[in-house]
């Protein structure tokens, strides 16, 4: 028996896949510290490992130029094991950064020194100018059309940026981090003054008026969350949560009016959180009061993300996030990593009027048409649902995912009727629900006519006309039609209003 374990388990070692490159982001913050490993560095990294430790390095920040004996000692404790995990992890690139608690303290140096000692970590202190310049490229690689003022509120400073162009602009780094700020003493009046003076100083904040308010940083990714769950979100994702002004001030005000107690009985508010929220609150108002955006979007990255994306190539960091994430998908859990590009071009003659937007959320679904292959037949839509509208993509919205997931449904399911697309539906508005059962029904039938494989469709055509809906398929490919073509061509031509029409085309 023995000898027979020993040879399974040395057959386990010989057929393993090769092993994957990873990089791990290490962020000594002034309220956590926490280690990250993502694959990669990739234009979508997905983390493999996520893990933080509270310790409060800034919470004497506004009273005391020392970090705290009890915080070191506990950040010290975090920091050793995560250098003995990425050890034996066998981290390729291992990235340590200290933001705003370190690098204002006295003893912040003495600190540093003793991490790369006792853990054999090399720890970069960032600049005010560094961590804006990263908190603005995280929410760039995962918004790539991002344009207008990110705010990331940390533990211990709130970092701005401009953003716009896929490029950084003008930053500006403050003291008014939500932990530095709750442990100050300071009355609502006082707080208020304190920091309206602070943000009224930057002047090229005017010209972010209009303009997209990026949120990033914990204290202010749990008011979403408290948001979500006051409203009954149809989906826990903080990534591209976007939200009227209107609507983000009510949510303040809610917030400031309820005690600790009723804030931590919020079912999605982290407890760690609840200390500090009517401080990132406050913080958050008078940015608004100055900036005076249009909305704010809520972004799950930020400065970790922000240092992987500065270590890829500028040619890779162009790549469509939402576009890689799909093909990604498709080539790990499809037949056919690149038939969602040929189906795409087939069935965009039918789709001419949804625009950039909606045609770029269509070469998704048509990526992802082919995810729930393996699955069984009964559970294919509802498990391509689910996939697709809960999966870590960036560079989409709730509305975007919704549609996809919803078209990729109605791919497997022939209709949106059932308990799993609920959610979706909830999220959209009449006309998008009929566009994407209309796109699922495209779907739908690319695959009937190819039977899921590469080089069919491209021989075929589909085309529009006031009355008809057409398919036009040559001589030589005619066996390939039968009923279920005609009842899936039916579909899709009702459901864009229109008379269905196959033509055999003599070549």
């Amino acid at each position: 028996m023995q000898d027979f374990l020993d040879r399974g388990r040395r057959d386990l070692v010989q057929s393993s896949a090769p092993r994957q490159r990873l990089t791990a982001v290490i962020d000594i913050g002034s309220n956590s510290v926490r280690l990250v490993v993502f694959d990669g560095p990739s234009r979508v990294p997905m983390p493999k490992f996520n893990e933080k430790v509270l310790c409060g390095l800034g919470r004497d920040l506004g009273h005391s130029s020392l970090l705290g004996e009890d915080a070191m000692e506990e950040a010290m404790t975090a920091l050793k094991r995560y250098a003995a995990l990425v050890n034996h992890m066998g981290i390729d690139r291992v990235l340590v950064a200290a933001t705003a608690a370190v690098r204002e303290a006295d003893n912040g140096a003495e600190f540093v020194s003793d991490i790369e000692q006792e853990c054999d970590l090399n720890v970069q202190v960032l600049s005010g100018k560094q961590e804006a310049r990263y908190a603005g490229l995280g929410v760039l690689s995962g918004m790539p059309y991002a344009n207008g003022l990110v705010g990331d509120l940390g533990g211990g400073s709130l970092e701005l940026v401009r953003v716009g162009d896929s490029k950084i602009g003008d930053t500006a780094t403050l003291p008014l981090g939500a932990l530095r700020l709750s442990r100050m003493g300071m009355d609502d009046k006082e707080l208020k003054k304190y920091v309206s003076r602070q943000i009224k100083e930057i002047s090229w904040l005017n010209d972010q008026k209009g303009k997209s308010f990026y949120v990033v940083g914990g204290a202010w990714r749990a008011m979403a969350r408290y948001h979500m769950s006051k409203t009954n979100h149809p989906i826990n994702i903080i990534h591209n949560y976007k939200l009227k002004v209107s609507d983000v001030l009510e949510l303040i005000e809610d917030i400031l009016n309820k005690s600790e107690e009723e804030i931590a009985a919020v079912p999605l508010v982290p407890s760690s959180r609840v200390s500090t929220m009517k401080t990132a609150a406050r913080i958050m108002k008078q940015v608004l009061k100055t900036v005076e955006p249009k909305n704010v979007v809520f972004s799950a990255n930020g400065l970790r993300e922000g240092m992987l994306f500065s270590e890829i190539k500028k040619n890779v960091r162009k790549q469509d996030p939402l576009l890689e994430a799909c093909r990604d998908m498709a080539a790990k859990e499809g037949r056919f990593a690149e038939h969602g590009e040929e189906i795409y071009n087939w069935l965009k003659p039918v789709f001419t009027d949804i625009g950039v937007k909606g045609q770029r959320l269509a070469l998704a679904a048509s990526t992802l048409s082919d995810i729930a292959w393996t699955m069984s037949s009964d559970y294919r839509a509802g498990q391509a649902f689910r996939r697709i509208f809960r999966a870590p993509f960036s560079g989409i919205g709730h509305k975007g995912r919704a549609i996809v997931a919803l078209a990729v449904y109605a791919r497997y399911n022939g209709n949106l009727i059932g308990n799993a697309p609920e959610d979706g539906i909830a999220l959209i508005g009449e006309e998008e629900r009929n566009h994407a059962l209309s796109l699922g029904l495209a779907l739908r039938l690319s695959h009937t006519l190819s039977g899921g494989t590469q080089g069919i469709l491209p021989h075929t055509s589909l085309y529009m006309s006031d009355e008809n809906l057409v398919l036009s398929v040559p001589e030589e490919l005619s066996v390939l039609l039968g009923t279920n073509v005609d009842k899936r061509l039916t579909a899709f031509a009702e459901s864009k209003g229109r008379n269905a029409v196959l033509k055999v085309v003599k070549v």
